[in-house]
């Protein structure tokens, strides 16, 4: 009686279990690249024939996994969250993060209409780009994030009513 070769649901069982297993042990997978490297495995439970491999072949391609940039297979990601990290990573090559936690936060009350052209007067008045790090528009007003609150208060005092402009 010929020895029936494992289903490829089965295969695709066992090699998430090795992959898991991988990224579990060391983090990442540096070991499978391509279906012919879990034939160890697979020929360890079954006797090796030209039908285990394409199971084997037809169980990797099922499970359409991601590869990292050195061609290795990804357990721990789908291939669209790969796309979308590696998209992310391409948008951010000329980005810089800056810690807004040295600044303090102040809300400049006003009406929807004037918010978009307010911001733009800010980023275009020299003066005025030194006192914020960052502002945007809320449903109340600006949030303007800055790490000369006071001197923003005042340059801002001189224009609104003094008795609407709270210092604390």
């Amino acid at each position: 009686m010929p020895y029936k070769n494992p289903s490829r649901k089965s295969c695709e069982q066992t090699i998430k279990r090795i992959l898991t297993r991988e990224f579990e042990e060391y983090g990442e997978n540096h070991h499978f690249k391509q279906a012919s490297d879990f034939m160890i495995y697979f020929e360890s439970l079954h006797p090796a024939s030209p039908g285990l491999t394409k199971q084997v072949q037809r169980a990797v391609n099922a499970l359409n996994l991601p590869r990292d940039e050195n061609g290795y297979f990804m357990i721990n990601k789908t291939v669209e969250e790969y796309k979308a990290e590696q998209e992310l990573s391409q948008l951010l090559l000329s980005s810089s993060l800056i810690n807004l936690e040295p600044c303090t936060p102040v809300l400049l009350k006003t009406e929807v209409w004037k918010r978009r052209h307010i911001i733009h007067l800010m980023h275009s008045t020299p003066e005025l780009q030194t006192l914020f790090e960052t502002m945007l528009e809320t449903d109340d007003g600006i949030l303007i994030y800055t790490k000369n609150p006071e001197k923003l208060i005042s340059f801002f005092s001189d224009f609104i009513k003094s008795d609407s402009c709270d210092k604390n």
